[in-house]
Order: C-alpha cells, then sequence, then structure tokens
C-alpha cells in the first residue's frame, strides 16, 4: 500500500486492516510499527485507536459500524434540505430574493429548522441554482492599485481616528451616478445596526447633499459620517457647522476604508445596474431596495436584520433616557 504522499485523498481504514491493527495491537506492536506494517500514517492508526474504541477496547466489527454510521449520518445532514419539503420551499424562495446559503441557513435555525450552511451549498448544487449565488453573478474584478495620496486639506479627520461605533448613529456615506443624467443615489449605511438609507437627488450639489442629510438627521440619530474626498465636500467644514455632526475622510483612491457602503452599493447594482438612468429610478423602488436590505437576515448580526437591530437599538436608547434624571445631560 505505501505510505500516503502529500496531496494524496485520504480513504478510510478497511474491515480487513482494522482486523489487521487489532491484531497487531493486542500483541504489544508500537503506533508506527502498525502504521508501517498496513503502509498508513501514524497519525490515523492513532485516531483510529482513540476514537473508535468501546469501552476503553478496540472491536474491528464495532469500529466499522462506527465509521459506516458517522458517514451515513454525514450524507443525511448534507442532504437534510432535500429530505424536508419546508426547508426546500424556503431555499427556492429566498435563494432568487439575493439570499446567500448562510443567510437562509442562519434563518432557518433561527426559525427552529436547525440546517448548516453546507447543507443548503449541497443543495444548491444538487439542483443547479448556482445562477443565484451573489458571488457568481457579480463577483469583483480587481484593477491598477493607485499610488498612496496625502490629504489635499490637512484639516480632514482621516477615517483612521474614528471612533469605534458601540451604538447606531455611525454612518458610511457614497454615491452612485451614472452616465445618463447628473441624478445620483446618496447611500448611507449604519455602522452598528446595518440599516441602509438610500435618497435620490436630481443633481450632486453642495446644498442638495446638505438638505437630504439635515432631513435624516431629523428621522435619525447621527453621530458620525465616514465618506470619501469628494469634490460635493469641498466645503465640508460649512456642512459639518450647518448639521453639528463630525465628519471623517478616507485616504484618497482607498475606498476599502468604507468596505461597508461598497459593499452595500453592490447590492443597490443588482436592482439598479449601471446602464440604468437614475433619474427614472422611482421612490417606489428605493423603498423596495430599502426593505430587502434592511429586511435580510445578516451574518454579522447573528442572522437579524437590520431594521430588528435598529429597533432594539432605539428601545435602549429611549431607555437609557428615561433612566437620565431631568437636568443631566
Amino acid at each position: 500500500m505505501g505510505n500516503m504522499r502529500k496531496g494524496t485523498r485520504y480513504h478510510h481504514l478497511s474491515y480487513e486492516e482494522r482486523v489487521a491493527l487489532a491484531a497487531l495491537a493486542a500483541g504489544g506492536a508500537s503506533l508506527r510499527s502498525i502504521a508501517r506494517t498496513l503502509g498508513r500514517s501514524p497519525n490515523t492508526i492513532a485516531r483510529e485507536l482513540r476514537e473508535k474504541r468501546v469501552r476503553g477496547a478496540y472491536f474491528p466489527k464495532k469500529a466499522q459500524h462506527k465509521t459506516y454510521w458517522r458517514r451515513y449520518l454525514s450524507k443525511r445532514g448534507c442532504m437534510k434540505v432535500a429530505l424536508s419539503r419546508e426547508l426546500a420551499d424556503l431555499v427556492h424562495g429566498k435563494l432568487p430574493l439575493g439570499w446567500s446559503p448562510e443567510r437562509i441557513a442562519g434563518y432557518a435555525t433561527r426559525a427552529g429548522m436547525r440546517v448548516s450552511k453546507k447543507a443548503v451549498y449541497r443543495y444548491v448544487r444538487s439542483r443547479c441554482l448556482e445562477r443565484h449565488l451573489f458571488s457568481r453573478k457579480y463577483r469583483r474584478k480587481g484593477g491598477l492599485k493607485r499610488s498612496r495620496v496625502s490629504f489635499a486639506d490637512s484639516g480632514k479627520r482621516s477615517v483612521k481616528s474614528r471612533p469605534p461605533a458601540l451604538s447606531s448613529g455611525h454612518f458610511e456615506l457614497d454615491f452612485l451616478v451614472s452616465r445618463q443624467s447628473p441624478a445620483v443615489l446618496l447611500v448611507m449605511v449604519d455602522r452598528w445596526t446595518r440599516l441602509t438609507l438610500v435618497r435620490k437627488l436630481a443633481r450632486k450639489t453642495h446644498e442638495g447633499v446638505r438638505g437630504v442629510l439635515a432631513g435624516i438627521r431629523d428621522r435619525h440619530r447621527l453621530l458620525t459620517l465616514t465618506t470619501d474626498n469628494d469634490l460635493v465636500f469641498r466645503r465640508w467644514r460649512e456642512m459639518e457647522r450647518a448639521l453639528a455632526v463630525p465628519f471623517f475622510f478616507t485616504t484618497p483612491y482607498h475606498s476599502w476604508e468604507k468596505g461597508l457602503v461598497e459593499n452595500t452599493n453592490r447590492w443597490i447594482r443588482c436592482f439598479v445596474p449601471k446602464r440604468r438612468d437614475l433619474a427614472a429610478v422611482t421612490d417606489e423602488e428605493l423603498r423596495a431596495i430599502e426593505r430587502f436590505l434592511n429586511e435580510t437576515p445578516r451574518q454579522c448580526l447573528g442572522f437579524r436584520t437590520a431594521a430588528e437591530v435598529q429597533w432594539e437599538d432605539a428601545r435602549r436608547s429611549g431607555a437609557r433616557e428615561q433612566k437620565t434624571p431631568v437636568g443631566v445631560s
């Protein structure tokens, strides 16, 4: 049989090998001696004797049965979706909506239908549903990396100095643009709750952006804003004073420093492709996009939705405010 080389697939011990192993072990042979005789790795022999013992003794027939039963349970677990009409319906219903197998598995587990992401992936492959996987349809393509550029405005706060997000109110901001018209979509994502807000502007102007942010501030808590060095923020000090919200800026050409909103933009592009004129995007479409992003379970939130986490955070904030004595800020 010979020793296994690196890259060789592992094969379980056969029943004959287990009989020989039991005889050699009973005769007092060492693990390395048994491994050389059977042409196996010493680790394989040690693991077999450690995991397949019954009441401290090794029996070939019982070890063989244990191996069979483990493989049966493993295969059955991977086909758990196919064996359950409820799980299968959940996969077929949520996968076309952009839910990943991880999200489906997490949502199902929270709902009392325990299933692993491996089982969902196996079902997706067996039913040729890979076309619905986000990673297949919208892979990011690499490009040339730009050299580092220092801040033109030395007064700007770097993203590296922004405070940690320990509650809602810390947003990342970005724009989606199109070549068909000057209309843009302003996208904001809360770093704590992952709540996403999408607003349309006829043009990307200082006054327009400031007005939209003021409207958002009236409805949502704004503690910090992280954005890039877009020209619309060249008067950022004026905007900061008007909103009473500190701005933090990424390093030029380092968009990954606000990766949360960048990744959200990729999801929005599923609904509004680059060839689409953003001026034609309706308010109903924007609300549908927000519902999808805020009502889809997320792995980083323990498979809760952004809307759930936002509501819980608002409730906790309200309780804290009620406990604060009058006259204490």
